[in-house]
């Protein structure tokens, strides 16, 4: 497996990641949803909200995948996994300061407010 399909799945794993993760913020009443789609997708249910969310990110992975051998999807690829790393280290950071917390932190990094 070459480092570009690497990193396609990286994207597909830490989006698992970050969908996890946010259901268990909003369930435990310390985030809410910033993007309005995935907001929507959260009103409909749990099960609607990590379908979307997955769904939404595979057809993304899927077209950077057809256009592999084009440079722009290359490109494309090292902002997209940098963004994904950068929100699981977030929600790592923010279960981190909840456990060293007294009271509950707001997480404000786009998903809470």
């Amino acid at each position: 497996m070459n480092s570009f399909d690497k990193g396609l799945r990286a994207i597909l794993w830490l989006n698992l990641v970050d969908a996890l993760a946010t259901l268990t913020w909003l369930h435990l009443g310390l985030a809410t949803e910033a993007n309005p789609v995935m907001n929507w997708a959260l009103q409909l249910g749990p099960s609607v909200f990590i379908l979307s969310k997955v769904a939404l990110v595979c057809l993304a992975v899927t077209l950077l995948w057809r256009h592999r051998e084009v440079t722009g999807a290359r490109l494309a690829l090292i902002p997209v996994a940098m963004l994904y790393a950068l929100i699981a280290g977030a929600h790592i950071g923010f279960a981190m300061l909840q456990s060293w917390a007294s009271q509950p932190v707001q997480l404000a990094l786009g998903v809470g407010s």
